[in-house]
């Protein structure tokens, strides 16, 4: 069975603020998690129930794409890969986001891959919401938030 994930959201925001808020440390810890730093080639995401960061390489074409590959971190993420693809909506104005994360090591058992999507699902909600207001709610706040 594919372990993968595919989630489609519409941002009442245009491509270049939307690559703007996934491609940047300000951007991320506005709709994910506080504990991040992320540049153009690196990124670091840090939560305080985790007993480890993700640490990923970065890959980014302007306006259009994010793609982070787990270099270390949770078990059955290392190797695994997600990326957020932008393009103008379809109907109305603003930006068609697909978000997929992929590449999870054998093994992933199906109800973490569950909770994964889940978790995935409410953080992409957070980036519409932070993407059309600038209002940061992060999904991991700081400690104690």
């Amino acid at each position: 069975m594919s372990r993968s994930i595919t989630l489609t959201i519409d941002v009442e925001a245009d491509p270049s603020h939307v690559f703007e808020v996934v491609s940047t440390t300000d951007g991320q810890r506005g709709f994910w998690t506080t504990d991040c730093e992320v540049s153009t080639e690196h990124a670091r995401f840090g939560f305080a129930k985790a007993p480890v960061d993700l640490e990923t390489d970065v890959h980014t074409e302007a306006d259009t794409l994010v793609r982070m590959r787990v270099s270390s971190g949770f078990p059955f993420w290392e190797g695994s890969t997600w990326e957020w693809e932008l393009a103008p909506a379809a109907q109305g104005s603003g930006t068609t986001v697909v978000f997929r994360h992929f590449g999870f090591a054998e093994g992933y058992p199906e109800a973490d891959l569950g909770r994964t999507a889940q978790s995935w699902a409410m953080i992409t909600d957070r980036l519409d919401k932070y993407a059309v207001t600038g209002v940061a709610q992060p999904f991991f706040p700081e400690p104690g938030a």
